[in-house]
């Protein structure tokens, strides 16, 4: 009977696991970035956390700018906010961001970004290596 609870309780924690969105990453030669939504899936008038973290992948001391963004199916871009960071050699740090929906909000998918300017301008080549962008779901 204990064998049969110790597995149900594995299964459950690695069905849990398994069920959660993924966080979608960008890495560019100085910084990595990973984001991701919570809720997922949402209705207009709710609000929304925006999960962000970052890294500095280099031997040195490292001064970005964060900016998260949302794209609603309708067009319309909203700047939901941007941090300033000084990070040490290979540390990770948390970003977040609340984004309260409005009541008349587009259904659809929104696309929620975060992007990185080092010193005023991007650390990467393109704009693929210093931005990360996930997926909202509006019903």
């Amino acid at each position: 009977m204990r064998n049969y609870l110790l597995k149900g309780v594995l299964a459950l924690a690695c069905l849990t696991l398994v069920s959660m969105p993924l966080p979608v990453t960008a890495q560019s030669p100085d910084l990595g970035m990973s984001i991701r939504v919570n809720p997922s899936s949402t209705t207009p008038g709710s609000t929304v956390g925006v999960f962000a973290t970052v890294t500095n992948n280099t031997s040195k001391n490292l001064k970005t700018t964060v900016t998260f963004t949302s794209l609603s199916p309708c067009g319309t871009e909203t700047n939901l906010g941007y941090n300033r960071l000084s990070l040490y050699p290979g540390q990770t740090v948390w970003v977040t961001v609340s984004y309260p929906l409005s009541p008349d909000a587009c259904a659809g998918t929104y696309s929620i970004s975060i992007t990185e300017k080092s010193s005023g301008k991007p650390s990467g080549s393109s704009a693929a290596d210093n931005a990360a962008t996930c997926f909202l779901s509006v019903q």
